[in-house]
């Protein structure tokens, strides 16, 4: 079973545990009037819809390229990426504005809406069992991949982190009860207000990363290092007599890669067959890194072509 299928039919299984939570959410806060709950909520929504999304790019990356997407499909998944970083991003900015403008209220005018912490202490349990069920599900079939899931491995840390946070706003509300009667009772009505804010504050480094990724991968910013390295000692190795390796760009969209490699030619009058065995090997090695993947190799007879098209194009950056 291949790395797309795993994905689609996780998937498809797992947006109706971001449905049930997203629900839960809803009616909780129906009974708690607690925003904490809702923008939880609303966080569960949004990622049950960008997973509908998500189904159908897993099916378009596997796919082969076409004549009119001669480079395949992998802008679609840096889109998708980048639409949702900025749809949480919208999310989080306009709960912080809201509650910042309710705690004003409270301090200038006294006036609050009263919570009811025993539906948000259920509310917590139900979310930090849902959300570590799912988690565990999610790491049996993200290592059916060989733990190179992109979309799996972000599904992960998602939900672990709303296990954590749905936890947070329960302990919380536990903790204020503690807090009646004593010198901080004064905030006691805009806890709820108080916690918004903190999750906002926890929570907006993950799409600000989001669109700061997506719009590296849009520009082609060619600053995958590590794999360089790796790439640069194993083609090496695997190079014959009378070859050199120049240098080797890399671009990424998505999962998928896209590199080139510079290779200088020491010898004249090169064999046809000789430059297919260096290009098969090289892709090769390039797949076991990269299943996902465009591999083109240039021969050069001029050392100083290879130097000379990369200084360029680091000028350009």
């Amino acid at each position: 079973m291949n790395m797309a299928t795993i994905e689609i039919r996780t998937m498809r299984r797992i947006i109706w545990a971001y449905v049930g939570m997203g629900l839960v959410g809803g009616i909780t806060f129906v009974f708690s009037r607690s925003e904490a709950v809702l923008i939880d909520g609303i966080f569960n929504f949004i990622s049950a819809v960008s997973m509908l999304a998500g189904i159908k790019i897993a099916g378009l990356v596997s796919r082969k390229p076409t004549i009119t997407q001669p480079f395949g499909f992998a802008m679609y998944e840096t889109l998708y990426t980048l639409f949702k970083g900025v749809m949480i991003f919208g999310v989080i900015m306009l709960a912080a504005i809201s509650n910042i403008i309710k705690i004003v209220i409270y301090i200038s005018a006294g006036q609050f809406d009263s919570i009811n912490g025993t539906a948000i202490l259920y509310y917590s349990v139900v979310m930090v069992c849902l959300c570590s069920t799912v988690y565990l599900y999610l790491v049996v079939q993200s290592k059916k991949t060989g733990n190179k899931s992109i979309m799996l491995a972000t599904e992960k840390t998602a939900v672990l982190q709303n296990a954590v946070i749905s936890g947070a706003i329960g302990g919380v509300f536990l903790l204020s009860g503690f807090l009646e009667g004593t010198v901080f009772d004064f905030i006691m009505p805009v806890t709820d207000s108080i916690v918004v804010l903190i999750l906002c504050v926890l929570l907006i480094g993950d799409p600000v990363k989001i669109i700061k990724n997506a719009f590296g991968e849009l520009t082609i910013r060619d600053t995958h290092q590590e794999i360089r390295v790796k790439l640069s000692q194993t083609t090496t190795l695997l190079l014959p007599k009378g070859y050199e390796l120049g240098r080797i760009s890399i671009s990424r969209l998505g999962r998928t890669y896209y590199f080139v490699f510079m290779i200088t030619a020491l010898k004249q009058n090169l064999p046809i067959d000789e430059m297919d065995t260096i290009q098969a090997k090289i892709k090769e090695v390039v797949k076991v890194d990269a299943p996902y993947s465009f591999t083109d190799i240039i021969f050069s007879g001029e050392k100083e072509r290879v130097s000379e098209a990369f200084s360029m194009e680091d000028r350009s950056r």
